[in-house]
């Protein structure tokens, strides 16, 4: 488990700067487009390797995902 929270909304926001649907994303990040649904949501947190993987999909860094408030997660 991220030891940070991800934001979903910065997720979002970072996934549709990148003109990318949910489904491309989850494909690409290696799961479901129900999970990172979730995850945009704020309704989950994803696993560390989903993480590294929307990071690459996403040509994202943490500052671009993680909840400005660095809460546990």
């Amino acid at each position: 488990m991220l030891s940070r929270k991800i934001s979903g909304a910065k997720l979002r926001h970072v996934r549709e700067d990148r003109c990318l649907k949910v489904t491309e994303v989850a494909e690409a990040a290696g799961c479901s487009h129900w999970n990172l649904y979730k995850i945009e949501q704020g309704g989950s947190q994803p696993s560390p390797q989903v993480y590294a993987a929307l990071k690459t999909v996403l040509q994202a860094d943490d500052d671009d995902l993680l909840d400005d408030a660095g809460n546990a997660a």
